[in-house]
């Protein structure tokens, strides 16, 4: 906020005790630090001011900052007191009107503020600039008007005929910005630039109009600026912290926003807490917890117990995050987001209990279908198969893949693949999937998982097709669910073929790979010698059998395949025992 020089001039002519110069000083020092959003140093300043020289404008410069700064009720005794001190200056009622929409009184903010423009018969352009700003002041529908704001400001920019006043074209980009009219608020804030060239507010607020917009790199060049143009108008920092997260450059935002703590010299908690947020999400979780610690007996904020958890899953300190969660979850219900439960869930995760592990997965789906940025279920996904509960493994893989169908991964594929393709094997043969023991509907569920591993392993070979273990899990996967013969039908076949195939190009690439993809590839030459023996095809079979041998020489089937033992003369019968003589009986 740029403040007018002629208040500056009545401020040194209301001085009261010590020079004149001085005190024009400390006032341009205050409007400095209120510009730059030092609220503090610029309360401190202004309080002094309004003690050593009680004018209406230095009251007004007190209650301006004492809103600014988030205190209204403050903001309203100094405008009273500068009302009292000037009857006929109008900038405190203005002021009092401001109040009175912090409040979300508009009815009363309207009353003085009207009153103030009457008075002053639309023709001070100070009053009129005043109170086009308090339209604007507060971003919260019911405490602005920007509407009002246009049509006061555009009376102002009338009254400037020399279009000189850079301040009335900021207060109506601001207008135009709570419109959400982002394109006439850069013509506006390019118009005050025009007036006052470099100005460091100016190319902020450009910044901010993109920030909106959610184009973090066109606000970042923009807060750049900004800060080459004063390096100490902070609430660049602040907003640069926040284009930074936005483009998750979370060691940028942590960095940005601890210079703007420094600059503004902020005791804000809810500026401090964000701040400890960025550090957490930058890594630096003992940064986070050391600037919480501080703030302990300080903070009345349930959010604090968030950001402690946040950081203590992040440092390994599993269950204070669960106790800190657990109680934030608890006293501000209405404030719980995604993030809660999953930072929650994988502290749960970590305690290696079965107990532990359910409430894991309890709180990593209440946050998975609202986080789009990690995509939970595939977390979700892998705990199930670890847990062996593949039934809920496929699903949750299946949401997964649906809810980031164009960046689902050939990972993501796999295992929805392979949690089909074991729950297929447990079909008759575990006793939660015996199906009474009804061999039809055994046969039936065997075709439908292995079918839908085979659906997703097609995929893994769309997405990927240089990539073996795909095709010999397809090729597995027709061989269980082929119900009338593997043998007969070949539908295996080619599956096996390509994954052979595609397996000699990992290995000719990698020779480590060779002891990786034995076991499949023995299988593989295993199925396809004795589907062509079943054919009648020896050479093929042969061929087959001798690249079994080669990989793994001693592989007794195999080798018994290629050199049946020499079979054994038949034995002679045993000969018969003589038969013995009968005793004879004795006397």
């Amino acid at each position: 906020m740029n403040f007018q020089k002629k208040a500056l001039l009545t401020v040194v002519a209301a001085g009261l005790f010590g020079s004149l110069q001085a005190v024009a000083q400390d006032a341009q020092s205050g409007v400095k630090d209120l510009e730059a959003g030092r609220y503090t140093k610029a309360l401190q300043t202004f309080q002094s001011l309004a003690t050593s020289a009680p004018s209406a404008e230095n009251f007004f410069y007190l209650g301006y900052a004492q809103l600014k700064s988030g205190n209204p009720d403050a903001a309203k005794e100094a405008f009273d007191k500068g009302a009292a001190a000037d009857p006929k200056n109008q900038l405190n009622n203005v002021g009092l009107g401001a109040v009175a929409l912090a409040k979300k009184d508009r009815a009363t903010a309207k009353t003085l503020i009207d009153n103030a423009l009457k008075e002053t018969k639309n023709k001070n352009i100070d009053v009129l600039l005043r109170a086009g700003e308090a339209y604007t002041m507060f971003k919260d529908a019911g405490m602005n008007d920007p509407a009002e704001a246009l049509r006061i400001l555009t009376i102002a920019d009338e009254r400037d005929k020399k279009n000189e006043n850079a301040d009335i074209e900021m207060a109506l980009g601001d207008a135009y910005s709570l419109k959400n009219d982002g394109g006439n608020a850069v013509t506006k804030y390019e118009n005050a630039l025009s007036i006052r060239p470099n100005d460091a507010e100016a190319k902020y607020k450009i910044g901010n109009t993109f920030l909106r917009g959610k184009n973090y790199a066109e606000a970042q060049k923009f807060y750049a600026q900004a800060i080459e143009a004063d390096p100490e108008f902070a609430p660049t920092y602040e907003d640069l912290a926040e284009a930074f997260f936005g483009s998750r450059a979370y060691k940028n935002a942590s960095k940005n926003m601890d210079l703007y703590i420094q600059k503004s010299q902020t005791t804000d908690v809810d500026k401090l807490l964000r701040s400890a947020q960025f550090d957490f999400l930058a890594g630096d979780n003992l940064k986070a917890i050391q600037k919480l610690d501080q703030l302990k007996g300080k903070v009345n904020n349930p959010v604090i117990q968030r950001i402690y958890g946040w950081a203590y899953s992040g440092s390994g300190k599993y269950n204070e995050a669960i106790e800190s969660l657990n109680t934030f979850i608890k006293t501000a219900p209405e404030k719980v987001i995604y993030d809660d439960y999953k930072y929650l869930g994988r502290a749960y995760g970590q305690l290696g209990t079965p107990e532990g592990d359910s409430l894991a997965l309890v709180n990593l789906e209440k946050a998975a279908p609202l986080d789009t940025t990690e995509n939970l279920y595939r977390e979700i996904g892998k705990t199930l198969q670890g847990a062996k509960k593949y039934d809920a493994a496929a699903l949750a893989w299946q949401k997964a893949i649906a809810l980031d169908t164009g960046k689902a991964t050939t990972n993501d594929y796999f295992q929805l693949g392979m949690s089909n393709y074991l729950l297929g094997s447990r079909v008759g043969r575990d006793s939660t999937m015996m199906m009474n023991g009804d061999t039809a509907a055994i046969r039936e569920a065997k075709e439908k998982y292995y079918a839908a591993a085979d659906s997703a392993f097609l995929k893994v070979n769309q997405i990927t097709p240089d990539w073996s273990p795909g095709y010999y899990f397809r090729a597995s996967a027709n061989y269980f669910s082929d119900t009338k013969g593997a043998m007969a039908t070949g539908e295996p076949v080619p599956l096996y073929e390509k994954y052979l195939e595609v397996s000699d190009k990992e290995i000719a690439a990698d020779a480590a790979k060779k002891e990786a993809n034995k076991r499949y590839m023995m299988t593989a030459y295993k199925f396809l010698s004795s589907y062509y023996a079943n054919k009648n095809d020896a050479v093929k079979s042969k061929e087959y059998l001798t690249k079994a041998a080669e990989l793994d020489p001693n592989d007794k089937d195999v080798q018994n395949a290629l050199n049946p033992p020499a079979p054994q003369p038949a034995a002679k019968p045993a000969a018969k025992p003589a038969a013995k003589k009968p005793v004879k009986a004795t006397k």
